[in-house]
């Protein structure tokens, strides 16, 4: 897994950090973000730039209590760390993105 600092740059240096192999189907992407209307649609616009597999269907989305942020968990097939990196940058880009894991 490529862990990410807030800067979006890669942590190369990090001692404790878990090993994937990639390709690796399945790998989960984590978005919170304001609830905005539109907000998912173009969430899902810039991930397919990135994973043009993804299944816009097979979201997982869930809304806070007092209803101003929402989650949305996708699974896309990830490349390589080059890929997680640009893909963290440009969903980090929308405004109302607050954090991508």
């Amino acid at each position: 897994m490529a862990l990410i600092t807030k800067n979006g740059d890669q942590a190369a240096n990090a001692v404790d950090a878990p090993k994937i192999e990639f390709p690796c189907e399945n790998y989960v992407i984590k978005v919170v973000s304001i609830d905005v209307e539109g907000g998912h649609a173009e969430i899902i616009e810039r991930l397919k730039v990135h994973a043009p597999e993804l299944d816009p269907k097979a979201t997982g989305i869930n809304r806070s209590s007092k209803g101003r942020f929402v989650s949305y968990s996708f699974r896309i097939l990830a490349t390589g760390e080059e890929q997680l990196s640009a893909l963290h940058s440009d969903l980090m880009d929308i405004e109302f993105v607050k954090m991508v894991m």
